[in-house]
């Protein structure tokens, strides 16, 4: 496929957004464990392979609609021209240092149109909670003594608005889900997805991206019935 984007776009810094993988990297509960077959040499030349066995939502991944939506799109089927698209970052790191169940609200967008004009069409928005800073810490997941994990997340309005008002491709987050730790029955996956967009988890360096005029560039692996892949994550900032 090939697509074609404005002559105007020149961008001068490229940041990588998306995590090394290492098997102590945390994965949402429930999930199945990572595992690896070991390295394999199979010809006197030194030929090496590894054979991975790992779930599809682990590190820096891509959520194809597919994970919360029957019939949704794989990530196959997602067109290039949604992994490439403006970029706008919404910081609610004061929030999140003293209430970690805190989410990202529609007064936190439209706070952020004020300052920097309409979320552009297409674009995918960013929570910047300053998560990323307990990645390899049990503070990542949180989990406190009602059972539940408490880290930041999206609020179900502010993705409804960002659906219907502003069409956006899809959202992001530094942690490890765009729903709120604590929440059970995850209804902004399911409303996000129902709509046909997609997320990215566990996303890095946010902190380096500007609020607004950067752009970015997802490469999951397009494998054909994914519900989600780990992906290689570019923010491209003009």
């Amino acid at each position: 496929m090939r697509v074609s984007f404005p002559a105007s776009l020149h961008f001068r810094t490229l940041i990588d957004l998306s995590y090394p993988l290492d098997f102590h990297f945390p994965i949402f509960p429930g999930q199945e464990p990572v595992g690896q077959v070991s390295l394999r040499v199979t010809k006197e030349d030194g030929y090496a392979s590894n054979r991975w066995d790992m779930p599809e939502h682990w590190g820096t991944h891509l959520d194809a609609p597919l994970h919360y939506s029957k019939g949704g799109k794989t990530v196959a089927d997602i067109a290039l021209s949604e992994l490439f698209c403006p970029l706008a970052v919404i910081n609610i790191t004061n929030r999140a240092a003293t209430d970690p169940d805190t989410e990202v609200s529609l007064e936190d967008i439209l706070s952020w149109e004020r300052e920097h004009g309409l979320i552009p069409e297409k674009c995918v928005v960013i929570m910047y909670s300053g998560w990323g800073k307990w990645v390899y810490n049990p503070q990542f997941y949180n989990k406190k003594e009602d059972g539940l994990l408490h880290f930041p997340g999206f609020s179900v309005e502010a993705v409804q608005f960002l659906i219907n008002a502003r069409e956006i491709s899809g959202i992001g987050v530094d942690t490890l889900s765009i729903d709120r730790g604590k929440s059970q029955d995850y209804p902004v996956h399911k409303t996000l997805f129902a709509a046909g967009k997609w997320a990215l988890e566990c996303l890095h360096n946010v902190q380096d991206l500007p609020p607004a005029g950067a752009w970015i560039l997802v490469g999951p692996i397009p494998l054909k019935g994914a519900t989600g892949f780990p992906a290689r994550v570019f923010g491209l900032i003009p």
